[in-house]
C-alpha cells in the first residue's frame, strides 16, 4: 500500500504540480495586488468570500462573485483528468502487484486531501500575512480573525474536497462532466436561494443566516461522498 501511494503520488504530482503553481500563484498575486487598494480596517479574507446575499437575489440583484468562484473552481482545473492519465500508465503495474481497486481509490482520495490542504495552506497563509501587514498584530487579534480563519478553513476544506470528489464521480459518467458538472454546481450556488445547499457556507454574506444544521450536513455529505468514491472506484476507471 505504501509503495502504491508513493508511485501514484509521484506520477500525479508530475501532472498537477505545474498547474498548481501557476493557478494558485496567479490567484495569490492578485490578492496581494488588490490588498494594496483594500481598506486598511477590513480583512482581505472578505474579498474571496464575498457574494450576493439571499436578500439580494430575492430582490432581483444577483451577480457572480468572481473571486469566490475562482477560489472554489481552481482546484478543478488543477486536478482535471490527471487520474485517468496516470492510471493509463500504471494500470498494468497496479494489477500486477495485486492492489485492489478500493486501495487505488483510497490513494486517490488521499491525494485529493493533500492537494486541498496545500491549496488552502498557500492561499490562507497569503491572506494572513496580508492582514497582519495591513492591520497589525493587535488589530488582527481584536477583529477575532484567528477564529474566522479557522472556521472558514474548515468549511473550505470540506467544500473543496466534496467538489473534487463530485468532479471525479461525474467524470466516470462522461469526461465532459469533469469540469462542467462541478462548475455548474458552483454557479447554481451563487444564483440560488436554496438554503439546503451547504456550499452557501463558503460565502460570508450567507453563512450567518444558514440553518444551524448546515455545517453538520456539510460534514456528513463530505464523508458520504468520500466513502462512495472509495467503494465504487474502479467501475469506470480501472478496466
Amino acid at each position: 500500500m505504501t509503495r502504491l501511494m508513493y508511485v501514484q503520488f509521484k506520477y500525479l504530482m508530475s501532472h498537477v504540480l505545474q498547474r498548481f503553481l501557476w493557478l494558485t500563484g496567479i490567484y495569490v498575486v492578485t490578492i496581494i495586488i488588490l490588498s494594496i487598494r483594500f481598506h486598511a480596517y477590513n480583512s482581505i479574507l472578505e474579498m474571496p468570500t464575498n457574494g450576493p446575499s439571499f436578500e439580494m437575489i430575492q430582490a432581483g440583484h444577483p451577480y457572480l462573485p468572481i473571486f469566490w468562484m475562482l477560489l472554489l473552481t481552481l482546484p478543478l482545473f488543477i486536478v482535471g483528468d490527471s487520474f485517468n492519465q496516470v492510471h493509463q500508465k500504471l494500470l498494468s503495474q497496479i494489477k500486477g502487484q495485486r492492489f485492489t481497486k478500493s486501495q487505488v481509490g483510497l490513494v486517490n482520495l488521499s491525494f485529493l486531501i493533500s492537494l486541498v490542504l496545500g491549496y488552502i495552506g498557500v492561499i490562507q497563509l497569503t491572506t494572513t500575512l496580508v492582514d497582519l501587514n495591513s492591520l497589525g498584530f493587535t488589530d488582527f487579534l481584536k477583529h477575532h480573525l484567528i477564529e474566522q480563519y479557522l472556521s472558514f478553513n474548515f468549511i473550505l476544506f470540506l467544500s473543496l474536497l466534496s467538489i473534487l470528489v463530485i468532479q471525479q464521480l461525474c467524470g466516470w459518467i462522461n469526461r465532459i462532466f469533469l469540469l462542467l458538472a462541478p462548475i455548474l454546481l458552483v454557479v447554481y450556488t451563487a444564483f440560488s436561494v436554496n438554503r439546503l445547499n451547504p456550499l452557501n457556507l463558503t460565502m460570508a454574506t450567507r453563512r450567518t443566516v444558514m440553518p444551524q444544521t448546515a455545517i453538520v450536513e456539510l460534514i456528513v455529505g463530505s464523508l458520504l461522498l468520500c466513502v462512495a468514491y472509495v467503494l465504487i472506484y474502479g467501475k469506470f476507471e480501472m478496466k
